[in-house]
């Protein structure tokens, strides 16, 4: 029974032992993905421009959407997590 038991577990382990797939890394292609998508004019001088542009005037009713912009400005545009990825490839 414990020989029938250990070749059992032997089996399964052997079948989803070779059925594994390689991990692709997709993270370079996300980040520029999101870089051109998300980086309104392509470079964070034109997103924080574009930002001011749409909040002139900073009030404690638009500070939320202003902050959430100039924030996304700042993590979108930024080229450095870029420069990195390809450094490292």
């Amino acid at each position: 029974m414990n020989r029938l038991f250990v070749l059992v577990v032997l089996c399964f382990v052997m079948i989803f032992s070779t059925s594994c797939q390689k991990r692709e890394d997709k993270t370079l292609e996300r980040n520029l993905f999101t870089f051109l998508l998300t980086c309104t004019g392509g470079s964070l001088t034109a997103c924080n421009a574009d930002c001011a542009a749409k909040y002139p005037n900073v009030t404690g009713d638009n500070y939320p959407a202003a902050s959430t912009c100039f924030s996304a400005c700042s993590t979108n545009c930024n080229l450095s997590t870029t420069l990195l990825l390809l450094t490292n490839k």
